[in-house]
């Protein structure tokens, strides 16, 4: 018996399959995902060793110690925060909650994946905004609202290419489009910038309804394997994207590790300090090899490779997997001479310059 077909917009989306890169190399060192160089939080390796009671109990569907710990960590009104598996379902549910069929959302041109997979699972149609040097445009976005346009999707700053729009550009954005579309703004690596041009946009929640700010915890916080992800938005936003997210879609044992990490400023400030410091010598190496790369606040660079046949970006990657060094391919972005490479600690930062050195070389 033949099974039901599911809708067009599924039968014609591509699964999302994350790339963290292969070799045949067990002791890898993988920059390939934009993790946390330093690993967890101890505080936060220890809540899990001793996370051990209740595990035949389901989990509080709103966990009121982690959301009063985020509240106090980034001075938020805690009625206004909703936590999810992952920022990633909160994308999700978002484009469910708010999209119908014969709606559009825009997203940039080199922004997220998530956004457009979200968008085309809602149904709707997905619009692309041009970036302007890897940097989103807020004119071009802008040119792409209409009467059907609902969401509007802004990673800042944004992955893959590290790049960001200043403040006065995304006030600019927002104060630019009706009410009655809904500006998410992803600042996943916002705990990472040190820029006074830059904001994480919760200022902009607590004076407009229309918009929701999206953390993490698989970042700066380590705690990618737990899938921890929070949202700050009006009472509104947050009342309706509570009827579609799952009763327990966060388990117990990440809201231990979350409450800890959250509260472990001293891991915190140690990750944000290493972070700094390698990526202004990664940048120094990368210009002695005369490679060129994107501006990045973030932990991770865009590298561009020569467009030849010795020294391109694919040869440059299955180098550096044949050595059990994992970076990022960004072919899927349309971006096939460049990849992206993560701040690692420093032995793996160390490793992957020595390696590509030999490479460049040969």
């Amino acid at each position: 018996m033949d099974l039901p077909s599911p809708r067009p917009n599924i039968q014609r989306l591509q699964t999302y399959k994350p790339n963290f890169g292969k070799s045949k190399i067990h002791n890898l060192i993988r920059l390939s995902a934009n993790e946390s160089a330093l690993g967890a939080s101890l505080n936060a390796v220890e809540a899990l060793k001793i996370f051990s009671g209740d595990l035949n109990r389901y989990p509080p569907q709103v966990s009121d110690e982690l959301t009063s710990a985020i509240s106090k960590r980034y001075s938020l009104e805690k009625k206004k925060i909703i936590l999810g598996n992952g920022s990633d379902e909160l994308i999700s549910i978002l484009a469910q909650t708010f999209l119908n069929s014969n709606d559009e959302a825009i997203y940039t041109e080199f922004g997220f994946l998530q956004f457009p997979q979200a968008i085309c699972i809602a149904g709707a149609k997905g619009v692309v905004a041009n970036d302007t040097n890897y940097t989103a445009n807020v004119d071009n976005i802008l040119s792409k609202v209409n009467k059907n346009t609902k969401i509007i999707f802004l990673a800042n700053p944004n992955n893959p290419t590290g790049t960001f729009l200043p403040k006065t550009e995304v006030m600019r954005l927002h104060s630019s489009i009706p009410s009655n579309i809904l500006f998410v703004y992803d600042a996943a690596y916002s705990e990472y910038v040190v820029n006074n041009d830059y904001f994480d946009g919760s200022e902009l929640v607590d004076t407009n309804e229309n918009v929701i700010m999206l953390r993490t915890f698989s970042k700066l916080h380590g705690l990618a394997s737990l899938r921890l992800g929070w949202g700050y938005a009006s009472k509104k936003i947050i009342e309706n994207l509570m009827k579609v997210r799952g009763p327990f879609s966060i388990n117990s044992a990440a809201i231990m590790a979350g409450i800890a990490a959250i509260e472990d400023l001293e891991f915190q400030n140690k990750s944000i300090e290493h972070n700094l410091k390698w990526m202004s010598w990664l940048k120094t190496e990368l210009q002695l090899l005369n490679l060129d790369f994107q501006p990045s606040i973030t932990n991770f660079l865009l590298i561009k490779f020569p467009n030849n046949n010795r020294h391109n970006a694919q040869n440059a990657e299955n180098f550096l997997a044949s050595k059990g060094i994992l970076v990022r391919g960004m072919k899927v972005y349309g971006l096939s001479d460049h990849l992206r490479v993560s701040i690692g600690n420093e032995t793996e930062n160390l490793r992957f310059i020595e390696e590509l050195k030999i490479f460049l070389e040969n």
